[in-house]
């Protein structure tokens, strides 16, 4: 089994794959993650659109979307949480030479949270509800590794305000 997968990943990997990330382009797809709020699994989509700044390089600039949920026991009850995040990024994308197949990018990432909070307990007990959600700003970083001129898988990590982080996996279409 390990020299059927090592012999499938060696064809992927020696394919000619020419440079992925140009201008002009638009770049979505799905991602799966771990958020580091609550260690929740995410779902999620990213939208990025490319344009070579004169002097600058190629950026791209977009959107996100994500979903993930968790809850935790407190109180004698349970508080469970439920986010929607929404938002626009911007990403400066790196060229290196002679790796034409992979595209390094390190962004920012700004979005609003719509975050919910409910209380499940075994009596009517009158808590205040947490705040939670609101504005989200995150610095992110992620590589996208090209298997052909119109699909990508992508790695991304980002780090943010309201405690929230995550680690992602992806697929990324150009068309």
């Amino acid at each position: 089994m390990f020299r059927k997968i090592f012999t499938l990943l060696i064809i992927l990997l020696s394919q000619s794959v020419y440079g992925q990330y140009t201008d002009a382009k638009h770049y979505a797809g799905p991602s799966i993650g771990l958020s580091f709020l609550g260690s929740a699994f995410q779902i999620g989509g990213n939208y990025e659109y490319a344009m070579n700044v004169e002097n600058f390089g190629l950026i791209g600039v977009g959107g996100v979307l994500r979903y993930w949920g968790y809850s935790e026991n407190f109180f004698g009850g349970k508080w469970k949480y439920t986010n929607i995040l929404i938002g626009a990024q911007g990403n400066y994308h790196f060229k290196i030479k002679n790796l034409e197949h992979l595209d390094p990018y390190a962004g920012i990432v700004l979005a609003y949270d719509g975050g919910s909070v409910s209380y499940d307990g075994p009596d009517n007990r009158n808590y205040a509800t947490p705040s939670h959600g609101g504005l989200w700003a995150a610095a992110q970083g992620g590589i996208r590794y090209w298997f052909n001129p119109k699909i990508a898988a992508t790695l991304r990590v980002s780090f943010g305000s309201l405690s929230y982080g995550s680690l992602e996996l992806g697929a990324d279409i150009k068309f």
